[in-house]
């Protein structure tokens, strides 16, 4: 499955670390209560799975998830840190992740 989020498209949801390629891309972390979707956080890295295994907001999305933890992944194999900065940033604008599930998000375009 796949999600869009601004005009990015994200795979997902991988529930297992051990799914996650360590390339460089970007991530957002959700937790899923029944139907619904809560973003937690947004980031980026050049090594994905190793980012989000040692992430220092982890514990925070442990906390704040009271569903399943997941995440969604875009990776940018073309792009150097400052162009995955610039959409991290876009999408921190666009949806102001807070780290708690108070703020949550649909997925109106699901993608094949």
């Amino acid at each position: 499955m796949a999600i869009k989020l601004g005009k990015y498209s994200f795979t997902g949801p991988i529930a297992s670390i051990d799914k996650l390629n360590d390339r460089s891309g970007l991530y957002v972390t959700v937790c899923k209560v029944d139907r619904e979707y809560f973003l937690l956080d947004v980031g980026e890295s050049s090594s994905l799975r190793t980012r989000i295994e040692n992430n220092d907001k982890k514990d925070c999305w442990i906390k704040n998830c009271d569903g399943q933890l997941t995440i969604f992944v875009h990776y940018t194999p073309f792009l150097k840190q400052q162009g995955r900065i610039l959409i991290e940033q876009e999408l921190r604008e666009l949806f102001n992740p807070g780290c708690k599930s108070d703020k949550k998000i649909w997925f109106p375009e699901v993608l094949s």
